[in-house]
């Protein structure tokens, strides 16, 4: 039998080498869980719980500690914090270790749904398309996290066992990556059928997102042109809603992972909120020592009329996306744009609010849907590629400007770009104000060559060339021999230890 299906705690894991290690309870083959249309549905389920991210790791840590708009100030996530900040990481870091395991037994999960479901006589052949269509978006969107990350991969498309598989080229891996995305966009619907399942749109927007960061600008802008082209989705009219509980499922949202409240807090119910509010912040909201935050000269960056800067004040029904002062818990004003730190307690920087508290939040429970993709990138990303292949151009800006009325900004003019890079210098300024605490910025100051040159600008003497990839876990590499380190990372010799069937 090539591959075992694992029940876990009520979750369906798969497990197809060392890397992919999960105590196991019960054991089921493939045709006495996988024969029938409820355990492939079983197994979806499975493949998106396991998809979801670790958005402390993977948006803070990975995406804007390492970056120049956000910073992570107190508690016990100040070390792990800093030690991104300052370039400071190492293969022995257990982040990548998690994020390595994590994201390979997705894709085992999504493996086994794609070996099986050929024999599920039961199923319509539009449905067996429809639901292989879903995993092999799942299997496509962990691979491009995991290549965003490490780089060219270990390719690993079924269930047959390997506990040596070796990285592909990165041409293979880029090949791999956009057939799975493309296959997948062929057979998703326009209109999810269940909210948070994967659509078209969805498979369309992450190649776009994918070749930008590859630098096909070409094939970027038509991925992005043929979303718009669905016009089934649009931004939603208001900034200070879009983010909110009360408007999930709003048509801007294109992919999510969503959120309940009343689930456990490692399944469905952490986001960063309870990071985001200072410690002495007067509400109800729970608050941790690690505290999430805006550099002032960024905030200080919004044009004045631009909505997204505005003032997050509830008591005065005002939900902009960046808390600047509020009255603490001794009914003291505390201004975060002006006032110095006190006493290691309230912090002095602003906050990034976007994910207004869940008004039916329990504690560090939250119901907010974290956006994997929404339609405001679509738009800039459009505009990006555009003005890579021809320079500035006027849907560009027509498309900028689209993103910027939605928040009261004053609109862009074509005569303002005179070149290509200006443009391109401006589009990366606006990713900031509309994408700030998304995950984003790391990705988009690598594509523009300013990751490395502007960290050593902030004196982080550390950052050097290859540090726009992650290194292979230690542990991976312990485990299989077939595994090359990325280069520039510390050097490292194998050991040689005994390995075991994971079943």
């Amino acid at each position: 039998m090539k591959n075992y299906i694992l029940i876990l705690i009520g979750l369906i894991t798969f497990s197809c080498s060392d890397f992919l290690e999960e105590e196991v309870f019960t054991q089921y083959a493939p045709d006495a869980f996988l024969a029938s249309e409820s355990g492939i549905n079983a197994t979806l389920t499975a493949a998106y719980r396991k998809s979801r991210p670790n958005y402390r790791e993977e948006w803070y840590t990975f995406g804007e500690w390492t970056s120049d708009l956000m910073l992570e100030r107190g508690g016990g996530y100040a070390a792990p914090a800093a030690t991104f900040a300052e370039f400071n990481w190492n293969q022995s870091n257990n982040f990548f270790r998690n994020i390595w395991r994590d994201r390979y037994s997705a894709i085992g999960v999504a493996n086994s749904i794609l070996d099986n479901i050929d024999n599920v006589t039961s199923l319509s052949a539009s449905k067996v398309a429809a639901l292989k269509a879903e995993a092999t978006f799942l299997r496509a969107y962990n691979y491009v996290m995991l290549y965003d990350f490490f780089g060219r991969l270990p390719l690993i498309t079924s269930g047959e066992l390997n506990l040596t598989p070796s990285r592909a080229s990165d041409a293979d891996t880029r090949a791999f990556i956009e057939s799975e995305l493309l296959s997948a966009a062929q057979n998703l619907p326009v209109e999810p059928e269940v909210y948070g399942k994967a659509t078209k749109s969805a498979a369309l927007t992450l190649l776009g997102r994918f070749y930008l960061d590859t630098k096909q600008w070409q094939k970027a802008a038509d991925a992005n042109k043929q979303v718009i082209d669905l016009g089934y989705h649009s931004l939603f009219p208001n900034v200070e809603g879009v983010f909110s509980v009360e408007n999930e499922g709003n048509r801007e949202m294109i992919f999510v992972f969503g959120s309940l409240a009343t689930a456990p807090i490692q399944a469905l119910a952490w986001n960063y909120t309870p990071h985001a509010y200072p410690v002495g912040y007067q509400t109800g909201q729970v608050n941790y020592g690690a505290q999430f935050q805006l550099w002032r000269w960024f905030v200080n960056s919004f044009d004045p009329n631009d909505q997204r800067a505005n003032e997050y004040d509830p008591p005065n029904g005002k939900y902009g996306w960046i808390l600047k002062q509020y009255i603490n818990k001794g009914g003291n004003l505390i201004n975060l744009m002006t006032n110095p730190i006190t006493a290691g307690v309230e912090k002095k920087y602003p906050r990034p609010v976007k994910f207004t508290p869940d008004p039916n939040g329990l504690g560090p429970r939250h119901g907010n849907d974290m956006p994997i993709l929404r339609y405001a990138e679509v738009l800039v990303n459009r505009a990006e590629a555009l003005n890579e292949i021809s320079g500035p151009n006027q849907e560009s800006i027509d498309l900028l400007n689209q993103v910027r009325s939605r928040s009261n900004a004053p609109d862009y003019n074509l005569a303002d770009f005179p070149t290509k890079e200006s443009l391109r210098d401006q589009i990366l300024v606006e990713r900031g104000w509309e994408f700030h605490a998304e995950g984003h910025r790391r990705r988009s100051l690598i594509r523009h060559g300013s990751f490395i040159s502007g960290a050593q600008a902030r004196g982080k003497a550390n950052a050097k060339a290859h540090h726009v990839l992650f290194p292979i876990p230690e542990q991976d590499l312990d485990s299989n021999s077939a595994l090359e380190q990325n280069p520039g990372s510390v050097s490292y010799t194998h050991l040689t230890l005994p390995t075991k069937r994971i079943v």
